[in-house]
């Protein structure tokens, strides 16, 4: 009988010691699951092992110990505790599923099979394993086993998406497009579904088949009207058709829709704005467009800058000014979308903004004054403040000379020099083009100038004769240091001409026309000026008149006037 209850005695002190021990592992897991949430791996790890010394059967422990391992990429240790956790409780869904990603994402594919399959076995209301399976059986060519497991997945859990769309992938890779077809017509005949309908549109378009097309991509649109492939099969359709009114309504709601991706608009306008032609053809149209991207997403710089640069492309310069301003409005300091918006302004001559802009772009960058400077002269070189225009590009004279950033420099020189001699102020323009000049003797755009004015200086009156061998000299060098450029040739034509050399003159004008000339009003008339004072009248009279016409059509009178009374001095049985 002392036996008896010693025995018993022992047996209720383990006991106890047991439940004080799982009640110890357990404590340990809810702290353990606390360091999880706050990202605390080493706390983790720690507290489960300790879980596991009170209680080796917490599968719990096992468990999290994986799920670090997973997060640190330690697939090793991850399935080592995964395994125990499965020995302990192998009815666990979790368990088992985490242990059959993992042997996926090992690539032991007969293990990650075997594995789902037993789990469909196990739970076959749940759709996971079903769809787990069904990746691993396609690329392995096991297109029969994904069928019958598509239909087992039906039959368990009623009409499936993932079991309608496993059977038109697999008829589609078979080449079974009637099947692949038919399988979606039965799917949406039981439940209708956009993505189905969409599908089946695609396939139909696909067989030039357009007309059936347009009807499932109807219905898809009905059911859902917002649906982005239904949208942009439509879209593509109406594009073939070249239907481009219908193409630019649709075009218009791709661009415009917020769930469209952004690279794929991007694509499709780079591919539409190719034809210069269509966007011309089609130019509000298409500006309605660019602006419904830029609409759809507002804080989306990407597709404000895209937008921008597609409607300044086909000359809607004021929507893509808006556009950019509108972008800016989200993002006032970013350095990127500023710098856009002074490539904009320069390119859309819109000066005044362009100046102002460049101010606040400076105090924001106090840093890059170097850089901007340039478009806030040039800005007020344009609206003719040459004074303000002079300050602000000497302004920046010693700090470029610091950085030793010669071209710069030379720019600023040159400039600097063209204003003087807008304010009438040649002799200290030529100051500045004799310093360009020391930077680089042979610069074309300074020489050019500077032997223009020169020669040209005083309306009316001829040059000194040693201003004028300068001009000569300048002119030619200008010629022979670029690529043939009409104003360099137009240039020193006229020099020649001045200085006697007619014939001279007469050819590089010639080519001064010829190489893109032949729009200039000023060039045209000097031409046909060289070509009267040789007597060649017939072609002095034609280069006049086209002269004439271009000064009508610029609206400009008084060289109207001018080219008129030279027509009119001519021989008068020359000018009928």
């Amino acid at each position: 009988m002392l036996l008896c209850v010693l025995a018993g005695a022992i047996h209720s002190a383990l006991l106890a010691q047991d439940i004080k021990s799982i009640s110890r592992s357990d404590s340990c897991m809810i702290a353990a699951q606390l360091a999880y949430t706050n990202h605390q791996a080493d706390s983790v790890k720690s507290l489960c092992r300790q879980a596991i010394e009170f209680n080796p059967q917490n599968d719990a422990a096992y468990y999290m110990l994986a799920k670090v391992a997973l997060v640190e990429m330690n697939l090793e240790e991850a399935e080592k505790n995964l395994t125990a956790a499965v020995g302990i409780d192998s009815s666990n869904y979790y368990y088992l599923a985490t242990l059959g990603a993992l042997y996926m994402q090992n690539s032991d594919t007969p293990a990650a099979i075997k594995l789902f399959e037993k789990l469909v076995e196990m739970f076959p209301s749940r759709s996971e394993p079903y769809l787990s399976l069904i990746n691993l059986y396609v690329p392995r060519g096991m297109q029969d086993k994904a069928l019958a497991l598509a239909d087992k997945l039906e039959q368990k859990t009623g009409p499936n998406e993932a079991a309608v769309m496993t059977r038109f992938r697999i008829y589609s890779s078979q080449g079974k497009d009637e099947q692949a077809v038919q399988a979606l017509i039965d799917a949406d005949n039981k439940m209708p579904n956009p993505e189905y309908e969409a599908y089946i549109a695609d396939i139909y378009a696909g067989g030039g088949k357009d007309s059936l097309a347009l009807v499932w991509y109807n219905k898809a649109l009905e059911m859902e009207s917002d649906y982005v492939p239904a949208i942009y099969g439509k879209m593509q359709t109406y594009r073939r058709q070249k239907n481009y009114g219908m193409y630019l309504i649709y075009l218009k709601s791709f661009l415009g829709n917020r769930d469209a991706d952004a690279g794929i608009k991007k694509a499709h306008l780079e591919e539409a704005m190719k034809n210069p032609v269509f966007y011309q053809q089609y130019r509000e149209g298409m500006a309605d467009c660019l602006m419904a991207l830029a609409k759809a997403n507002p804080a989306d710089s990407s597709a404000a800058i895209t937008s921008a640069i597609y409607l300044s492309r086909s000359g809607e310069t004021q929507k893509a000014g808006k556009v950019l301003s509108d972008i800016l409005e989200y993002y006032p300091e970013d350095p990127y979308l500023r710098g856009n918006m002074l490539s904009f302004l320069y390119s859309a001559q819109n000066w005044e903004r362009l100046e102002t802009f460049v101010d606040s772009s400076m105090a924001l960058f106090p840093d890059q004054a170097p850089d901007l400077f340039q478009f806030k002269g040039i800005a007020q070189y344009n609206l003719n403040k040459y004074d303000e225009a002079i300050a602000t590009f000497l302004s920046q004279e010693k700090a470029v000379r610091k950085q030793k950033d010669t071209s710069l420099l030379l720019q600023i020189y040159s400039l600097v020099g063209d204003m003087y001699h807008s304010k009438k102020e040649d002799k200290t323009a030529f100051k500045y083009y004799d310093k360009a000049l020391k930077l680089n003797p042979k610069d074309p755009g300074v020489l050019n100038n500077y032997a223009w004015y020169l020669a040209t200086g005083n309306p009316g009156k001829m040059p000194r004769e040693k201003d004028l061998q300068k001009a000569v000299r300048m002119a030619k060098d200008a010629v022979e240091n670029s690529s043939g450029e009409y104003h360099y040739l137009d240039t020193y034509g006229w020099v020649l001409f001045l200085s006697g050399d007619k014939e001279q003159a007469k050819k590089y004008l010639q080519q001064a026309v010829a190489y893109g000339g032949a729009d200039d009003c000023g060039i045209l008339t000097r031409y046909a000026d060289v070509l009267a004072s040789l007597r060649e009248f017939d072609l002095a009279v034609i280069y006049y008149k086209k002269a004439l016409l271009k000064a009508a059509e610029s609206g400009d009178q008084e060289q109207v006037d001018k080219i008129t009374a030279r027509l009119e001095a001519l021989p008068q049985n020359k000018t009928d």
